[in-house]
């Protein structure tokens, strides 16, 4: 939803001191016929929001922001850091989801003290954000196109040989939420409707997050960019929008519960360094976690079917925004990504996953 260059500077500073520098510039891109349909300008109002409001409040989860504002974002380049994207067809193993889902439970943990501690404050930062991909109001938006990425999921689902009952009974499910979708997804981001909600980064996959390793190729630092969906919800949410959408299919059947628990160490250990109430913090057990993604799951696998098309497009299947025109909700129908085994066998596990974790003991299709 930007256009994004790297800048070098170099020059000499007023003591004589020889200066360089990197940075990365996101620009809102006016010209694309598309940006009012896509709510641009909310989305970038947003995220210059957050880089100079919220995140000042947070701490070392971002780049440091140079200027932002509704036009434009200029951020410390970590490249020279040692900070790195991972490659985005591969996903991500064990040690980087990990390494995610702590430096979102310390967002969390962060933005839930601020809110314990100065409610009024809290409550006011918020309320500056705005819901730009599934808003109340019924004008065009992102999230209008979400039935249109659930008939692509069909798609590809029907396009395997497994003919399986378990596949044939979870396609009927797929079907099924078809002209629900968006209603389901409005009503899961209504903000601060728990007593525990926090705020949400909102765009956790694997493109907006940057990693530092030691000289071992572990993982030492993780910083989180992109904070253009801001939201005072579930930590569930953010949860299940980075699993389903950007680690290794190994790693959410063999890790799953060990990531859960990763995430809740890592929020307990963050609650209790910014000094929240120890009433709070055992409320904020890790049943409560696992009862939040619960009743969250369908975000998960909503955004799945949104998401596979970006995560697991090869070079020549990216799309470009720049082709689209004003009735982008009318030429999306007609675009038919393709239908690839990669992407057909990640929908298959994410929805066999939800469904067996989340929906077994519900009936497939209510």
């Amino acid at each position: 939803m930007s256009i994004v260059l790297r800048t070098k500077v170099t020059g000499i500073r007023g003591n004589g001191e020889v200066y360089s520098g990197s940075f990365m510039t996101k620009h809102y891109p006016r010209h694309r016929a598309i940006a009012q349909v896509m709510r641009n300008a909310d989305l970038f109002i947003n995220e210059a929001y957050v880089y100079n409001q919220i995140l000042p409040q947070l701490g070392d989860i971002a780049p440091r922001c140079v200027f932002a504002d509704e036009n434009e974002i200029v951020l410390a380049d970590l490249k020279d850091e040692g900070y790195m994207v991972m490659p985005r067809l591969e996903l991500l193993d064990l040690e980087h989801c990990k390494a995610v889902v702590q430096c979102l439970a310390k967002m969390h943990a962060r933005s839930y003290a601020l809110k314990r501690k100065d409610p009024k404050k809290f409550e006011e930062l918020m309320s500056s954000t705005i819901e730009a991909v599934f808003p109340q109001d019924d004008a065009p938006c992102m999230g209008s196109s979400m039935d249109v990425s659930i008939n692509t999921a069909i798609n590809h689902l029907e396009s395997l040989e497994d003919t399986s009952d378990e596949l044939r009974s979870a396609i009927e499910f797929v079907k099924s939420l078809i002209g629900k979708s968006v209603e389901i997804m409005k009503t899961l981001v209504l903000p601060g409707q728990g007593k525990y909600d926090v705020l949400s980064h909102g765009d956790a996959w694997n493109n907006n997050i940057l990693f530092k390793h030691d000289a071992g190729g572990h993982v030492v630092d993780v910083k989180l960019i992109d904070y253009q969906i801001p939201r005072h919800v579930s930590a569930a949410i953010d949860f299940h929008y980075l699993m389903y959408s950007s680690a290794k299919a190994a790693v959410i059947d063999e890790n799953y519960d060990e990531i859960i628990r990763s995430y809740h160490s890592a929020l307990v250990h963050h609650l209790g360094k910014c000094n929240v109430p120890e009433g709070d913090v055992k409320g904020m057990s890790i049943d409560w976690f696992r009862n939040e993604l619960q009743k969250h799951h369908m975000y998960g696998l909503l955004t799945t079917f949104w998401l596979v098309n970006a995560v697991l497009a090869e070079e020549n299947e990216t799309v470009n925004l720049d082709d689209f025109s004003a009735d982008f909700l009318e030429e999306i129908e007609k675009f038919t990504p393709v239908v690839t085994r990669k992407k057909a066998e990640r929908i298959r596990f994410v929805v066999l996953h939800c469904i067996k974790r989340y929906r077994s003991k519900e009936t497939v299709g209510k």
